[in-house]
């Protein structure tokens, strides 16, 4: 079976990876009938708030947004992210980035992954000219955002081309506020308090995939481009199924710590764009469920 999780690794983790990356020196029935993009709407009180499913990359060759994140933002006053891409300096993000996945305790990948494992990794960076005592001060959760996102770029994603930088560059300039609904540094703190089986499980899965991942990703930005919610489901989070403790981990637990934030969002007078990975809106523990759950009426938005 194909997990695909490093198809989603990116999806997974949050904008932070889509500003900077470590450099080497079961769908509900309102999700079922999206339009093309990712988008949903709640009318609440005062306001009302669209949430954007977003792929942290985009490629290349067609990096346009999809239609409905593209009216929905014409709609909104404000934006609302993952992190607040306004305030992120890339520069000392990178190197907190850095910082944050090498090991601080004079262990090192060599040492925690086996002589197997760590024969895999560096056969990888080496096709990718990455130093081997650099990826070896990695620890194991940053070697797989490392190996991801050098794939990705490998097939023609950039990270200056993401829903999220798009929208941040087009805010500032039309003068629309922005907000994050978690800070950088609580992103790194979860990847970075992961216990380190989690981590090797996390690496291994990414490991197994990444000859499928051409494949894989042409899959799922198709899905995403067209909103295809059930497709999407399936291909996000058939692997974390699979490990309910990962999912646990980086989109339940953050999922649920969002939703009196976009709660809070409806008592405003104005209109907001939401933008998440798309993995957070999928799925009956996905934020689109929560609300629901929660008395709110999630619709799909058509503009």
């Amino acid at each position: 079976m194909i997990r695909r999780y490093a198809a989603a690794t990116l999806i997974a983790l949050g904008c932070l990876l889509g500003l900077t990356s470590i450099a080497a020196p079961a769908p509900t029935s309102t999700a079922e009938a999206a339009p093309a993009g990712l988008v949903w709407q709640i009318d609440g009180p005062k306001g009302r708030v669209y949430i954007a499913g977003s792929m942290h990359l985009l490629r290349r060759d067609r990096p346009a947004l999809p239609p409905a994140i593209e009216a929905a933002y014409r709609e909104a006053e404000s934006l609302v992210m993952e992190i607040d891409a306004d305030a992120v300096d890339e520069q000392q993000m990178a190197a907190l980035m850095l910082r944050t996945a090498s090991f601080a305790d004079g262990r090192s990948l060599p040492l925690v992954t086996g002589p197997e494992r760590w024969q895999i990794v560096r056969t990888l960076l080496a096709k990718a000219q990455v130093p081997e005592p650099f990826a070896a001060s990695l620890e194991p959760w940053g070697v797989t955002i490392l190996l991801t996102t050098i794939e990705y770029a490998r097939l023609g994603f950039d990270p200056e081309l993401g829903v999220e930088k798009q929208l941040q560059q087009r805010a500032a300039r039309d003068k629309k506020d922005i907000g994050g609904l978690e800070t950088a540094e609580f992103q790194l703190s979860l990847l970075d308090s992961l216990p380190l089986d989690e981590q090797l499980q996390l690496l291994d899965l990414t490991l197994a995939e990444l000859d499928d991942m051409p494949s894989m990703v042409d899959e799922l930005y198709a899905a995403w481009r067209s909103g295809d919610v059930r497709r999407l489901d399936e291909f996000l989070l058939e692997g974390y199924r699979e490990t309910p403790k990962l999912y646990d981990d980086l989109v339940d637990r953050r999922n649920r710590n969002w939703v009196p934030q976009l709660q809070a969002l409806l008592e405003r007078g104005e209109d907001t764009l939401v933008v998440v990975g798309a993995l957070h809106l999928v799925g009956e523990r996905g934020l689109i469920a929560l609300l629901e759950r929660e008395g709110l009426q999630p619709r799909p938005y058509r503009p």
